[in-house]
């Protein structure tokens, strides 16, 4: 029996209309060493908005790994919420 490939799930954006959230091109622009914001802009979006949804698709993929400060940031943040 085939193991089943891992789902990547992309978001729709109600607000950006214009914008088409390609898996396969965000990886590459990634390993070819575009930071996150860059390839946000590069999918569409206006300066400052889209990275969450970038780099949540790059966890996803098992690429990128945030640093155990943020997740410590986060954690305080959930904590106090």
């Amino acid at each position: 029996m085939k193991k089943q490939a891992k789902q990547i799930t992309v978001g729709k954006s109600t607000k950006f209309k214009r914008v088409k959230m390609d898996v396969s091109k965000i990886i590459a622009l990634y390993k070819s060493g575009k930071p996150v914001s860059q390839i946000a802009l590069a999918l569409g979006f206006p300066a400052n908005c889209g990275q969450n949804r970038t780099r949540r698709v790059l966890e996803q993929a098992g690429i990128y790994k945030r640093t155990p400060a943020k997740k410590a940031a986060n954690k305080k943040a959930a904590k106090a919420a």
